[in-house]
């Protein structure tokens, strides 16, 4: 939450694991409100738009929503995003 990636970000996904152009993942500060930390959620077709660092930032097909990876699961379950 630290960066200004110059959008409104609508959630950030931790523990991401991308399915095709989407991902499954925990949600936290979904700012719909419609959503609680904590749940797993799968997100609409999305394209990748940014990064810094070890995040990215992501944009539905049809442009109305921002997610931030924060964190993705590699191969093999393993975890890469987090900042040491």
């Amino acid at each position: 939450m630290a960066h200004d990636w110059g959008v409104l970000v609508d959630a950030y996904l931790v523990n991401a694991a991308r399915i095709g152009n989407r991902y499954a993942a925990t949600v936290f500060c979904d700012q719909s409100g419609t959503l609680l930390d904590g749940m797993t959620v799968a997100t609409r077709s999305v394209r990748q738009i940014a990064a810094r660092g070890s995040h990215i930032l992501l944009q539905t097909v049809d442009g109305k929503d921002h997610y931030v990876v924060v964190t993705e699961q590699g191969v093999g379950g393993r975890t890469h995003g987090y900042d040491s």
